[in-house]
């Protein structure tokens, strides 16, 4: 009977190790299909998306749920890898309230290519505190949403010369 149930743990523990080994890895895709980091307080997350042809970045602020925009305090939204970065300046969407942002756009060159794997991003307060994470969905999920770059000023027409804001 112990050699039963020391079988049936084992098996229960190999059973929980495998599932965290597929699934754990994989980041959390956004509405998006960007990567989602969990921002503040743990009850706002941004995703971020990428255009790995022209370095433009771009956040969105969503609820814990992923359902609703959430709004932030209209701060700039650094993201980086290893000691590059660059600054995302507030572009409100229709409905944010006066003072704070779901969407957040900027220009890196650094982010040309799509090669970047692991980054990180800040908001507000402490400059020390940065939430790292794994690049793995922003490049296909700013590959699928073309439409969405076309609205930000300064964008139409980059062919690596156009300048934006966060440049």
């Amino acid at each position: 009977m112990n050699k039963t149930f020391l079988g049936i743990i084992v098996g229960i523990g190999i059973a929980i190790g495998a599932y965290f080994i597929f699934f754990g890895n994989r980041a959390m895709a956004g509405p998006n299909g960007g990567d989602v980091v969990p921002l503040d307080d743990g009850n706002t997350y941004a995703e971020l998306l990428a255009d790995a042809d022209t370095g433009d970045l771009m956040v969105h602020t969503w609820d814990k749920d992923l359902k609703s925009a959430r709004p932030i305090k209209a701060e700039p939204i650094s993201v980086g890898s290893g000691d590059r970065q660059t600054a995302l300046a507030p572009h409100p969407m229709p409905g944010d309230p006066p003072g704070y942002c779901s969407r957040f756009y900027g220009h890196a060159d650094w982010a040309r290519g799509g090669t970047i794997q692991q980054g990180w991003i800040h908001h507000g307060g402490d400059q020390q505190h940065h939430q790292e994470f794994a690049w793995r969905q922003c490049w296909s999920g700013g590959r699928s949403h073309t439409a969405m770059w076309n609205e930000m000023p300064g964008r139409h027409g980059r062919g690596g010369m156009g300048h934006s804001p966060g440049h």
